[in-house]
């Protein structure tokens, strides 16, 4: 089971059918294949457009990694093969048509799958609607992530810890196996995952904790580092006596997003690093924080990685599609 997160960070499909009768979607995670006319337009301005905006480095680690890796092909190579990538965008400038097309096609060819293509009669219209729509064809590829992902830990859940959250917060949340309980407390937990590496092992972490709702100042930057820094300082000790877990701001100031795109509408996503005073481990994290109206109460789900000298951005990713499977539960009573 350890090994499962660290399959996923470069999940290449098997070639099996689903339900559908669709062959399931090949690819590395964070992969989008782009298809061109040519070659040369991969070079020009299109694809230094495309490049410009896909490659950006993903907000919230210690190192640049882009959000997505790119590659490309001319339209003449796209066979049977490449048309089972999951991420595809496909370019076309034809100074025949008289008006540009955007295309949003899911599962066409296989599934998951997100296609997306523009076809235009010149590069500055083709770059133009691109920037246009830049974001919706990010949140796209973004929502296929999360989807795959999810699709892949559903065959290794912890019913167990599924079932613990559900009686011990009143939320369906999907923990992938791997995962054990490091430490709990009336309102929070804390869930681990060690994958064993041959020179230093790596660590996803899940916190989960809850507090009082009392006005609008929860979701304030203030409020929720401080309040993670309290929890983690109590709950979250380091290797060496007298070291504990805190948000570091010396090298990236965390970044907070409202966002009314999760499974409870509206939540303030945080991105940043942690470290550990009194040592030297560091890493990633990620959170989202929300109302649970029913019982007035502010929770937060949190994920942290663990990683050193190795990339983090698929294990964010990770994270970030764990969280994306919450649901709010009724309570059934203790386990």
């Amino acid at each position: 089971m350890m090994i499962f997160s660290i399959a996923v960070a470069s999940m290449v499909s098997s070639c099996t059918w689903d339900k559908s009768g669709k062959k399931r979607s090949t690819g590395k995670t964070n992969e989008i294949l782009i298809v061109t006319n040519n070659q040369k337009q991969w070079e020009s301005p299109v694809g230094e457009t495309i490049r410009e905006f896909f490659e950006q480095d993903m907000i919230g680690l210690p190192q640049p990694e882009a959000i997505f890796y790119l590659f490309n092909i001319p339209e003449s190579a796209m066979n049977k093969i490449f048309r089972r990538i999951h991420n595809i965008f496909i370019v076309d400038i034809n100074p025949d048509i008289s008006k540009p097309l955007i295309e949003i096609k899911r599962n066409l060819w296989s599934r998951p799958q997100m296609v997306i293509k523009i076809t235009a009669p010149d590069e500055g219209i083709f770059i133009s609607l691109f920037l246009e729509n830049r974001e919706r064809f990010l949140k796209l590829y973004n929502d296929l992530e999360i989807q795959r992902t999810n699709e892949y830990f559903s065959m290794a859940k912890s019913f167990s810890l599924t079932r613990k959250l559900k009686n011990k917060f009143d939320i369906s949340l999907d923990i992938p196996g791997g995962f054990a309980i490091a430490y709990e407390d009336k309102d929070f937990i804390w869930l681990r995952q060690t994958m064993h590496k041959a020179k230093q092992d790596a660590e996803l972490g899940i916190m989960v904790y809850t507090y009082n709702y009392n006005d609008t100042s929860a979701f304030s930057p203030e409020n929720i580092i401080t309040v993670r820094d309290s929890i983690t300082k109590r709950h979250v000790p380091g290797p060496t006596k007298g070291s504990f877990m805190i948000v570091s701001d010396q090298f990236l100031t965390p970044v907070f997003t409202r966002t009314s795109d999760f499974s409870t509408d509206l939540a303030v996503e945080t991105r940043g690093l942690w470290k550990v005073v009194n040592d030297f481990m560091g890493g990633p994290f990620i959170s989202y924080t929300f109302v649970d109206p029913e019982h007035e109460r502010v929770i937060t789900l949190d994920g942290y990685v663990y990683n050193p000298n190795g990339l983090k951005r698929n294990f964010v990713r990770q994270l970030e599609a764990i969280f994306n499977t919450l649901k709010f539960e009724e309570k059934s009573g203790d386990i």
